[in-house]
């Protein structure tokens, strides 16, 4: 009976700290799928996907375009401002964005001109 208590208490310790691990990665509101557009490029409007992932504070992701896909150079996510640059080999691409009621909204820019305007929603 004593192995069967010890066994229970150490099943609800194993489960009350794999909640507390899941709460603290879902609490970034930036990570996950973003559906978005950029404005003012030379091809018009161009749909685009991040896909935004979190391991041990660090944020990571790739972008999906019509062009092709690319591995994001370096996310950043303070005070609501999320900052990207994806390197692509031949052009660099940086993008700014406030995050504000679950959508994102910001500016983008080629080879540090700025390009246009940008936004996003899960």
């Amino acid at each position: 009976m004593r192995r069967f208590a010890v066994a229970s208490v150490l099943c609800m310790l194993t489960f009350a700290v794999a909640l507390q691990s899941k709460d603290k990665a879902g609490n970034n509101p930036i990570v996950g799928t973003w559906n978005c557009i950029a404005h003012g490029g030379e091809n018009g409007d161009v749909p685009f996907t991040l896909y935004l992932q979190e391991s041990d504070g660090e944020l990571t992701g790739t972008v999906s375009a019509p062009q092709g896909d690319a591995d994001l150079s370096s996310v950043t996510f303070r005070d609501n401002t999320l900052k990207i640059d994806i390197d692509t080999g031949d052009t660099d691409y940086s993008l700014t964005a406030t995050y504000a009621e679950g959508k994102l909204a910001g500016e983008w820019s080629r080879d540090g001109q700025k390009q246009g305007t940008w936004e996003g929603k899960k």
